[in-house]
């Protein structure tokens, strides 16, 4: 049963990896098509947060197919997992700190 909710997970990382990849790839192009909490700011600050969320989408991707493989992650899987929610603090984090 262990071993079930093992694959799960990863079968939910493929699929929800690439999903976040793409959408944030589509507020490059359209930031106003962004959620409310994204496209607070200017266009700009939307467009840094692509990075943030394709590397972060890239990285539950492929920590998906490791997974599933049962073979060990590479290093490029782990730094994209940890590049991709630094990005989004330094955009997110930043301005409310420096606000408040």
């Amino acid at each position: 049963m262990d071993r079930l909710w093992d694959v799960l997970g990863d079968v939910a990382l493929l699929f929800f990896g690439p999903l976040v990849a793409w959408t944030a790839w589509k507020w490059r192009r359209h930031p106003e098509g962004a959620p409310a909490w994204v496209a607070r700011g200017p266009r700009w600050a939307v467009r840094c947060w692509t990075p943030g969320f394709v590397l972060l989408g890239i990285g539950m991707g492929i920590s998906g197919v490791y997974g599933l493989t049962g073979l060990p992650e590479p290093w490029g899987v782990g730094f994209c997992r940890v590049a991709g929610p630094m990005l989004y603090l330094l955009v997110f984090w930043r301005p409310s700190f420096r606000g408040a």
